[in-house]
């Protein structure tokens, strides 16, 4: 497996991801392309705290995710929190280790730049529960309240 940031190259790569993502019932709004290109445009334009990631299987040389990451300080943790905004693995080529592989890369990747990685994932989606409970990830007491401005 391959982790590599999204390139200038990458947009429509990431739009086709992203709305198969979309249209997957992991998420509460449906796909948006103006939206996708708003976030493409962040990503590459070297936000301060938003990154983009392709997943690559190497032995077929195929991108088969992207995940995006965000963060902020925390006072609670003390210290920078990571947040894994969205993580996308193609039905194809799930159940074949890539999630693991990638929390497991992305702990490592920001091991010495933040004090905790955070995520939040629809109720109804237990297969991806299950993914992060392995990976050792646990429901934190909080229920996340949003308020659209």
């Amino acid at each position: 497996m391959l982790v590599r940031q999204f390139t200038e190259n990458d947009a429509e790569s990431f739009y086709s991801l992203a709305k198969e993502f979309y249209s997957s019932g992991a998420t509460k709004r449906d796909y948006d392309q103006a939206i996708a290109e708003k976030t493409f445009h962040q990503v590459t334009s070297k936000h301060e705290n938003l990154w983009g990631y392709f997943i690559t299987d190497l032995e077929e040389q195929v991108v088969v995710g992207y995940a995006l990451i965000t963060s902020y300080w925390c006072h609670e943790e003390n210290g920078n929190v990571i947040v894994l905004d969205e993580l996308f693995i193609s039905p194809s080529f799930r159940h074949k280790g890539f999630g693991k592989r990638f929390l497991s890369w992305l702990e490592t990747e920001f091991h010495d730049k933040a004090v905790a990685i955070t995520l939040d994932v629809l109720s109804t989606n237990v297969v991806a529960k299950e993914l992060y409970n392995k990976a050792g990830f646990l429901p934190d007491a909080f229920v996340t309240f949003t308020k659209n401005i």
